[in-house]
């Protein structure tokens, strides 16, 4: 039996919401307007699943000192427990103390950031939190992109501008300056990498650093990170921009041809952008000018290699759509439950028709429905759920 894995994303829970809510169309909204929208009501149901089963994403880590400053990052705390072990062994649960039993044995005390409990240092005692809710982003305008025809196309490694959407290459990373060479003769090379046609024909093995603007013989090596893996063939880097804190990196695949294209982070973390995902289409774009701005969500254009020119009368037959859209990735709202996902379109619907004024009875009925399901089924412990159970036996009387 063929079965689908439907994958709903934030785009799609703001776009079903606007439906339900018979309220504007999607992208009508600014980018800053949907972002609060957004993260409000998934902030609320956040805290109402730490609330129903806080297992789903509450961390544990150990108490060591008699008073503990909790970063920010913590929301709030579950359980203070001592134990040998987080695993196979016994919890002694610790209770909350009041002033007047705050130095007492198997108690904790919270205030605001600070948690005091004497025995963190002469036994072993854990904390179970719940950390801040992960907050939720979503390509702007990705329903809707501006497109250039005939803007800029790249093919078989050979790149041609045609209008004045140019390809657009930065290599200043505040600080630091990116740089990439390959050993010849026990010296370095470097190469033009805001070339598109180097990167791709180039066949050396490339190590990149980031050397420092006053100090060149300061350098930080990123080749490991900048290094995409494949079973079979091999990434090849194709476009590279470094947008401080951020470097918006393309890859393409020397069998398949496939692109992949994303950004790294101050920390070198890798993020994933694909815009079309909610079409259910793998990630097969390339960047072709990068930058970010976090109250329009607007910055980038790209070739959509899933959108091909086929017009035979055009001078760019066979090649890319260029498309302006927005930076940010389109986060998956795939866990913990489908409730989760009725639950958050619901909320929004009824934010966006409150906004507008508007008293629809679809949006409270499926809220009334959605917050139901929500509360009932979250939980995956039904174990200690409330039954009927007949303890009177059958007398006479009911015979009769």
């Amino acid at each position: 039996m063929l079965q689908i894995d439907i994958t709903p994303l934030a785009s799609d829970a703001l776009e079903d919401a606007m439906k339900l809510a018979q309220t504007k169309a999607l992208n009508s909204y600014t980018f800053s307007d949907c972002m609060s929208y957004l993260n409000y009501a998934w902030s609320d149901i956040y805290n109402r699943m730490a609330c129903i089963d806080s297992g789903y994403y509450s961390k544990t880590v150990r108490l060591t000192k008699k008073l503990t400053k909790l970063p920010p990052f913590v929301k709030s705390a579950v359980h203070v427990y001592a134990a040998t072990q987080q695993r196979d062994y016994n919890r002694l649960e610790y209770r909350p103390s009041s002033q007047s039993d705050i130095a007492s044995g198997r108690t904790f005390y919270i205030s605001g950031t600070d948690l005091y409990c004497p025995d963190a240092e002469r036994t072993t005692v854990w904390l179970e939190y719940v950390p801040q809710p992960p907050q939720i982003f979503f390509t702007y305008h990705n329903r809707d992109p501006k497109i250039y025809n005939n803007a800029y196309e790249a093919r078989e490694g050979k790149s041609s501008i045609l209008s004045t959407v140019t390809r657009s290459c930065n290599t200043i990373y505040n600080m630091q300056l990116l740089k990439a060479y390959y050993i010849e003769n026990d010296e370095r090379v470097y190469i033009d990498i805001t070339d598109r046609d180097v990167l791709l024909e180039n066949d050396k093995e490339l190590s990149w650093v980031l050397v420092n603007r006053v100090d060149e013989t300061v350098e930080e090596d990123i080749t490991d990170q900048l290094t995409h893996e494949s079973e079979y063939g091999e990434w090849k880097l194709v476009f590279i921009s470094c947008e401080f804190p951020y470097i918006f990196v393309s890859y393409e695949h020397s069998v398949t041809g496939e692109h992949v294209s994303g950004f790294y982070t101050r920390d070198m973390e890798w993020t994933l952008y694909n815009p079309f995902e909610f079409q259910g289409l793998n990630s097969n774009v390339e960047y072709v000018r990068c930058s970010w701005n976090d109250k329009t969500g607007m910055g980038v254009v790209i070739q959509d290699y899933n959108d091909i020119i086929d017009d035979e009368d055009s001078r760019s037959n066979g090649y890319p759509r260029v498309k302006e859209l927005g930076w940010t990735p389109d986060t998956k709202l795939i866990y913990p439950a489908p409730e989760v996902y009725r639950y958050l379109v619901a909320r929004l619907a009824d934010k966006l028709a409150a906004l507008n004024e508007s008293n629809v009875m679809g949006v409270q009925k499926e809220l009334v429905e959605s917050e139901y399901a929500f509360e009932a089924f979250l939980s995956k412990n039904k174990a200690s759920m409330s039954r009927i159970i007949n303890v009177n036996p059958a007398s006479p009387g009911d015979y009769l």
